[in-house]
């Protein structure tokens, strides 16, 4: 395996360890990664606090629940009887709550060991890939609550308010997203595991594509003994890996899904269109049902044939298949984000290229014959655009139109005139380069004319220009009267 950057924050136990979860704490609690996690430690019974950088509506929801949120990061922030402190990479090893915890003897672990212990005597089906992690994860969630199975959950999106992508359910069943970003799927212990797609991504951390498979590989290979893996045969990479599992005892029960005619979970006869999409899904033993979901894109049709196969796979039946017909998606996730002078906008949290091209399709379901897909784009950081830029831009063609806004972690103008260069190169049209979002969501209102889409696309604080954008097209069409 190639050498990558993983951060360099040492756990005191690793994934499949003992952690003491009785009092704990967790660093940057409000990140979506952490915040269900932490939620479903309160709503077990034990003692929760944390802190974060600046407050937040989710936090105050963990609040209502007991637990103690602080603002900012002090050694003085860690309870005197915690015992374990919860990082993840976007935290610094110099955090003063983390060298407090080191200078007292706390044992220091990485969020992904808490998830495993949560996990523990249940039926753990954990979601993994590159794309469609959060919309699998909560299809799943979403469908054994309607069942009536109680499970539990850890989504890293909300699903119908805020701070709703974790519960402590009384089944025996534990949904949970695996994120692989830094690595840290390696060594969770899963009894099913579907895997959505594999492609390169997150370039800090990973060298190639061949790389990704390499640690998936590790990460199935450690899974319980008699697990299922369910994988998408339409992925490249997840048939390399099948591959490579095939040629090798790994005892692996394997179960596949997709379009190929070759797949034990097949969909055929995929339409998306008007907010709503539908296919006919054919699997083993003759199985063969039709599929409703009232949201846009072919891709989550996919997600959803994955869920079910998931959810067979762990005993589940098909039963599912009906209450994914009242499946509404997850926040973030080409959600409606409300209207103004015949308007409609969306935000949408891809942050790769082929999520970029996986979103315009949807949203272009969305639109009538005259209408219009406009893009306000806001980079989630440099490393991304260095190794994707080309890529993004020939994604980003595909819209009528795109306003490129910067952040915190990528807002130089100059980062922003690099692929503004990359979107024109592949034929597109750029309206703006604007290191501001609220002047580029501006930018955007003045572009947009009634019957359009705009879409607020990255994983930023772009979701917050929402409102920003409907008052400017509201002024807008008030001007012109």
């Amino acid at each position: 395996m190639a050498e990558t950057a993983v951060p360099k924050i040492t756990p005191s136990v690793l994934t499949g360890g003992p952690v003491d979860l009785s009092r704990v704490h967790f660093v940057g609690m409000g990140g979506m990664g952490m915040l269900p996690v932490a939620r479903v430690c309160a709503e077990r019974g034990f003692t929760v606090s944390g802190s974060d950088a600046q407050t937040s509506e989710g936090l105050e929801v963990l609040v209502g629940l007991g637990v103690t949120v602080q603002v900012g990061h002090g050694a003085a922030q860690v309870p005197p009887n915690t015992s374990v402190v919860v990082f993840t990479h976007a935290v610094g090893e110099d955090n003063p709550e983390i060298c407090e915890a080191r200078r007292r003897g706390v044992a220091v672990v990485h969020r992904s060991a808490v998830l495993d212990v949560l996990m523990a005597g249940r039926t753990a089906i954990g979601v993994l890939g590159t794309h469609g992690k959060s919309s699998t994860a909560a299809m799943m969630a979403f469908a054994l609550d309607r069942m009536g199975r109680s499970p539990s959950y850890m989504v890293g999106a909300d699903l119908d308010g805020l701070a709703t992508g974790g519960r402590a359910g009384q089944g025996g069943l534990f949904v949970a997203e695996i994120d692989e970003s830094d690595r840290t799927h390696i060594g969770m212990g899963l009894s099913v595991a579907v895997l959505t797609n594999i492609s390169h991504d997150h370039p800090e951390n990973y060298a190639s594509p061949v790389d990704h498979v390499d640690a998936y590989e590790a990460c199935v290979r450690g899974m319980r003994p008699g697990s299922t893996l369910v994988l998408n045969t339409d992925s490249p990479g997840c048939r390399a890996l099948a591959s490579r599992l095939a040629t090798a005892e790994s005892g692996l029960r394997m179960v596949t899904y997709g379009q190929s005619s070759a797949a034990d979970w097949r969909l055929t006869d995929m339409v998306s269109a008007g907010g709503s999409s539908s296919a006919v899904v054919r699997g083993p033993g003759g199985l063969e049902f039709d599929l409703a979901l009232p949201v846009a894109g072919v891709h989550q049709l996919l997600n959803a044939a994955g869920a079910l196969a998931g959810l067979h796979a762990a005993g589940q039946g098909c039963f599912a298949v009906h209450h994914l017909g009242f499946f509404h998606g997850v926040r973030r996730r080409m959600s409606p984000a409300g209207a103004a002078a015949g308007v409609r906008v969306y935000d949408s949290y891809a942050h790769h290229p082929d999520e970029v091209t996986a979103d315009l399709a949807a949203a272009y379901t969305l639109v009538g014959d005259e209408g219009r897909v406009l893009v306000v784009f806001q980079p989630s950081d440099q490393a991304r655009l260095d190794a994707f830029g080309t890529e993004f831009g020939r994604a980003l063609a595909g819209c009528d139109g795109v306003v490129l806004t910067g952040n915190t972690r990528s807002g130089e103008e100059r980062s922003l005139r690099a692929l503004a260069g990359f979107v024109s190169a592949a034929g597109g049209t750029v309206v703006a380069a604007e290191t501001a979002r609220a002047e580029a969501v501006v930018w955007a209102a003045d572009a947009a004319r009634p019957g359009d889409v705009v879409v607020l696309m990255g994983t930023g604080d772009l979701v917050e220009s929402g409102p920003v954008l409907r008052a400017a097209l509201s002024e807008l069409t008030a001007a012109a009267v």
